[in-house]
């Protein structure tokens, strides 16, 4: 399986995260561009946890069972898949603030 492959599975698998999570990072994106305050950049982090635990508990409410067995059947655990997704929403969070407090600093 290629890099392509595995970033496509990636996004179909947490398209719902990603977006949760993206609209949460361009809120606090915002909010640090408005507000430039350090402690933010931590309550940033900290907050989100929670919102991704919520998220993570609708979707396995509300997501169909069967679906998770295309993502086993390619060989892919779906822990494995939802840390990945759980990486690539938090290290975009860090990005964007970083890009934030060296441009706005």
């Amino acid at each position: 399986m290629q890099l392509k492959d595995r970033i496509f599975l990636i996004w179909s698998y947490g398209k719902p995260q990603f977006l949760v999570g993206g609209v949460y990072n361009l809120f606090c994106t915002f909010l640090l561009w408005n507000g430039f305050s350090y402690t933010f950049f931590m309550n940033a982090f900290i907050l989100k946890m929670p919102l991704y635990a919520i998220t993570l508990f609708l979707l396995h409410q509300f997501r169909d069972k069967d679906r998770c067995f295309f993502y086993i059947n390619l060989g892919l655990s779906r822990r494995k898949m939802e840390i990945r997704v759980l990486l690539v929403d938090f290290l975009t969070l860090a990005i964007l603030l970083n890009t934030v407090l060296l441009l706005h600093g």
